[in-house]
């Protein structure tokens, strides 16, 4: 401290001289700035490497070209370390946000306007548990299609007419679209059925099959199976095909414990592809229903109007003729009345 200057001040208490530094506002600043550097000097000396496990999250906005800053967070407690790691580093991994990692790296320290930031530089990036990550990457992929999609419900058509794309494994299509199709009955006919046998077990194709559907119901139907058979109907590729199509959308998958995502975006989940059949034959009778009460409503209006409009409304007597006719039966009166004493 002999650099700065001082100042001798007597103390009559203690009956000594002491001496005190006086600093300027800016002396102070250096010296904080001093000991700030000492201490980030001391957290680059203390270089051995430590292994840190948690979740990533998203890059800072102000991460700069080569470095991006983001935290880990400790899915058991919350708690949030904030990283500072190489692009390049984290492209090798080939990890993002919300991964479970193992990062390797270093305590950093830097001084920014007065202040340490801490940061934990990641010198390598590992996968916690590459199996179960590929299985919680589907699984948010998924997750973030499903909130993405239209949720607009399409109702029956009321076309008696209306037409109808049926969507069969291309494998067993003599089984199971018989089983719709005699659930159907007559509810149909068979001009007005699409039948498409599809392979059910690639969700390109599945996709693309129901994007051409031109009809006013949409239904896919496959019979049982292992579980691991109807995951092709939670593809990201396949739930946005049928949330945009814009027909009536019916699904009939396997027995009643085949339970998939696709039910999330369509207008009627059966339980098997004969009860498909039974619904669209339910649903057309009760159209085919409604159409004949209102055509039998439609004529009985027709005939009630018809009934008003040809009767015949008797012509009314004008007043001076009904007035005129009620004089001379007065007279006639009067008259019978002073000739009948005289008769008799």
């Amino acid at each position: 401290m002999d650099a700065f200057p001082r100042r001798s001040r007597s103390s009559s208490a203690a009956g000594d001289t002491t001496t005190l530094t006086v600093l300027s506002p800016l002396q102070v600043q250096d010296l904080f700035s001093a000991r700030l550097d000492e201490i980030c000097a001391a957290f680059d000396e203390w270089g051995f490497p430590l292994v840190v496990a948690g979740q990533l999250g998203d890059a800072a906005p102000n991460s700069y070209p080569k470095y991006y800053q983001l935290p880990l967070t400790d899915p058991q407690f919350g708690t949030t370390l904030a990283l500072e790691v190489q692009k390049s580093i984290l492209a090798r991994a080939e990890v993002g946000p919300g991964d479970h990692v193992h990062l390797t790296g270093m305590l950093r320290a830097r001084q920014y306007r007065g202040q340490v930031v801490l940061r934990f530089e990641v010198v390598a990036v590992e996968l916690h548990d590459p199996g179960r990550q590929k299985v919680e990457r589907v699984e948010r992929s998924v997750l973030d299609v499903l909130r993405g999609l239209p949720c607009a419900f399409h109702p029956y058509p009321t076309r008696p007419d209306a037409r109808l794309l049926l969507i069969h494994s291309a494998a067993s299509s003599a089984l199971v679209a018989e089983d719709f199709l005699q659930a159907l009955g007559g509810a149909c006919r068979p001009e007005r059925v699409r039948s498409l046998p599809t392979a059910m077990n690639d969700p390109g194709r599945l996709a693309e099959a129901i994007r051409t559907c031109r009809e006013d119901i949409i239904v896919l139907i496959r019979g049982g199976g292992d579980v691991s058979d109807f995951v092709v109907f939670e593809n990201p590729q396949v739930l946005e095909a049928l949330a945009v199509c814009p027909a009536h959308r019916v699904l009939g998958l396997g027995h009643t414990a085949n339970r998939t995502l696709a039910e999330r975006v369509v207008d009627h989940a059966a339980t098997t592809p004969a009860d498909a059949g039974h619904y669209i034959r339910r649903m057309s009778g009760r159209v085919w229903q409604e159409q004949e009460e209102a055509r039998a409503q439609q004529e009985e209006m027709v005939a009630l109007r018809d009934s008003v409009t040809q009767t015949v409304v008797p012509e009314r007597t004008p007043i001076g003729t009904r007035l005129r006719n009620g004089l001379i039966l007065l007279a006639i009166g009067l008259a019978l009345g002073l000739l009948l004493p005289r008769l008799f």
